[in-house]
């Protein structure tokens, strides 16, 4: 479905990780959508009509084009000529490297952390085992960040070397959504430390409060909202 529209349509949900990483492009790269926030209980009908798998995120192009993958939707984001960071060469990379670090987050880590998060919709008796594997994907994700720091003399450091990719882009909606789960825990877990600290740079950057607005569920009766 194509059709001519005077600025990109995103489709979103506030607290979705994939969501969160395609609208943290889009702040990031200086662009302005037309907003429709999906109530993923009451999905709007045009919803299936850009794309049959009637999930989030789903930008609509003013070209027309249909992008339904987060991944995607960043790189379209960092293609456009509003994006003023230095970091915009280590950022547009897309090694191997990067994809299978976001491929563990997306595959494994998102499997074991559904289910630490959500036992009973899984039907599990006891979450711990998941939470665990989790841990252990976490631990290894510090320890990269914890290398970074020691190499470069880095804040907060990086998931792959000294520069920010989309892996950090992708992956840190994903470990906010562990923490949250149990945030003191977290916190305590020494394990852990550099990969909070490399979190709390993005929560306690000003882009995280336009990020996370709260707006009212899309319908076809809204007017447009433009973002942000």
């Amino acid at each position: 479905m194509h059709t001519n529209i005077k600025k990109p349509i995103l489709y979103s949900f506030r607290r979705c990780p994939y969501a969160m990483r395609a609208r943290w492009a889009i702040l990031s790269c200086n662009i302005k959508v037309v907003l429709r926030e999906v109530d993923l209980k009451n999905k709007p009908s045009s919803l299936y009509k850009y794309s049959p798998k009637g999930t989030v995120p789903i930008l609509i192009t003013s070209q027309g084009e249909i992008i339904d993958e987060s991944i995607d939707i960043i790189k379209w984001a960092l293609e456009s000529k509003n994006y003023t960071s230095e970091n915009i060469i280590s950022l547009k990379k897309f090694s191997s490297e990067i994809y299978n670090l976001i491929k563990q987050n997306d595959q494994d880590f998102k499997y074991h952390l559904d289910r630490y998060k959500y036992p009973n919709r899984f039907c599990i008796e006891s979450n711990k085992y998941h939470q665990e594997k989790a841990r252990e994907i976490l631990i290894i994700w510090n320890n990269n960040i914890k290398k970074s720091k020691q190499n470069e003399s880095s804040n907060q450091g990086s998931l792959l070397g000294k520069e920010e990719t989309i892996a950090d882009w992708c992956i840190w909606p994903f470990v906010r959504q562990y923490k949250n789960i149990n945030p003191l825990e977290f916190e305590n877990d020494k394990s852990l430390e550099d990969l909070d600290c490399w979190l709390d740079s993005y929560i306690k950057n000003d882009v995280f409060q336009v990020l996370m607005r709260k707006y009212s569920p899309w319908t076809e009766a809204s007017q447009d909202l433009i973002y942000p």
